[in-house]
């Protein structure tokens, strides 16, 4: 059984710490490569969707990606998801990710899954996100790194030399 995340775009790159700060574009088109790459959402068989607010760039996003872009095109992103939970023949099987109390309660109450974006972010419980896996985390190889291991076990070796 697969899995369909709707995922409040706007509500999402705005509480992401790297997405923050950048031209509408960029925080979408970050967010889009973030889900391809990190897969959040588990499985390759879930379904991805994440709505943004406004007129269709649909044309921007590449239609080979696995994640589905969707603009809200005169209404909120906040009543187009909506509006997706309840038409769906499953809303069981629908996960909404967002942090709009108003959007959780309905969906919610249509029999939709939801889960926070700190929670979406983390990826699936069966496979937290590990620390190792941090965008932000240096590279051990790196050479910034080896000089400061250098350095510490230089310290090291001196302490251990003056016991």
């Amino acid at each position: 059984m697969s899995i369909h995340y709707i995922i409040d775009g706007y509500n999402v790159v705005k509480q992401v710490k790297f997405l923050t700060g950048q031209r509408l574009r960029a925080g979408r088109e970050g967010l889009v490569s973030y889900i391809e790459k990190r897969r959040p959402q588990g499985s390759r068989k879930n379904r991805v969707t994440v709505v943004f607010d406004g007129k269709s760039e649909i044309e921007d996003h590449p239609q080979t990606s696995s994640v589905k872009v969707v603009f809200s095109k005169g209404m909120s992103a906040d009543d187009k998801i909506k509006r997706m939970v309840e038409h769906s023949l499953r809303p069981s099987d629908m996960i909404v990710v967002t942090d709009d109390r108003a959007v959780i309660y309905y969906c919610r109450s249509a029999g939709a899954r939801v889960k926070s974006v700190k929670e979406f972010l983390r990826g699936p419980a069966s496979s937290p996100v590990k620390q190792d896996d941090r965008p932000d985390k240096p590279d051990p190889e790196s050479r910034a790194c080896r000089e400061i291991t250098g350095y510490l076990e230089k310290l090291w070796l001196d302490r251990d030399k003056d016991s």
